[in-house]
């Protein structure tokens, strides 16, 4: 069974594909993937995701399938041969847009029961990819701050005498 969703982003491929290669960031945005290492081909990373609304936290450990440099990155997890998950982002676009498709693959002998559970699937999958439109809009604009671009001479603090306006 293979559920896919897409939507656009205001950013460049290489700036989102940077955003979800850093894993340690699933924790600021992803409602319940929690990732432990660092993405690269072929890596093997930490896996902590919540089934049943996260009333049921699951470890398992995440294998990098596909690591394209501003296109793609994609995990196969799972129990052996019984249930895999296989899930992936691909970037595409070209200056300051980016369609964004999200695709989650379940696998394996169990993989029929995943039809009994393909509307909650695709209604998870709508609440991540608005948590990441959220989260990298948010990074797009900075961190609050704002930036004074106006360059101003800073004045000195004078002493006025007491007695003198």
């Amino acid at each position: 069974m293979k559920e896919t969703t897409s939507f656009a982003l205001s950013i460049t491929p290489i700036r989102a594909w940077t955003h979800i290669v850093d894993l340690a960031a699933f924790a600021l945005w992803h409602p319940s993937y929690r990732f432990r290492g660092t993405a690269a081909p072929d890596a093997t990373v930490g896996l902590t995701f919540g089934l049943l609304k996260g009333e049921l936290p699951l470890r398992a450990d995440a294998r990098i399938i596909a690591y394209e440099r501003a296109h793609r990155l994609a995990w196969r997890t799972g129990l052996g041969g019984v249930l895999a998950l296989h899930e992936e982002y691909v970037f595409d676009g070209a200056g300051e847009q980016t369609q964004v498709r999200h695709m989650i693959a379940v696998e394996g002998v169990l993989s029929p029961l995943g039809y009994v559970v393909r509307r909650g699937l695709r209604s998870a999958m709508r609440a991540q990819d608005a948590a990441l439109i959220r989260y990298l809009t948010k990074e797009v604009r900075g961190s609050g701050f704002p930036v004074n671009r106006h360059r101003r001479r800073v004045r000195k603090a004078q002493l006025v005498p007491k007695g003198r306006p």
